[in-house]
């Protein structure tokens, strides 16, 4: 019993240890959308105060 208690311990830790990761990842790619977003916006107001 002791054995399943800790197969589903560790399975639990990787599980967490994915969602973790999984997090931020989102979190990275969140702020690079963000990111491009900004210098896009930039690029549109420099092309309209050039005209």
């Amino acid at each position: 019993m002791t054995n399943s208690l800790e197969q589903i311990q560790k399975l639990r830790a990787k599980a967490e240890a994915s969602m973790h990761k999984t997090t931020q990842l989102q979190k990275t790619s969140a702020q690079l959308e963000a990111t491009l977003s900004r210098k896009e916006n930039q690029k549109v107001i420099e092309k309209s105060l050039k005209k």
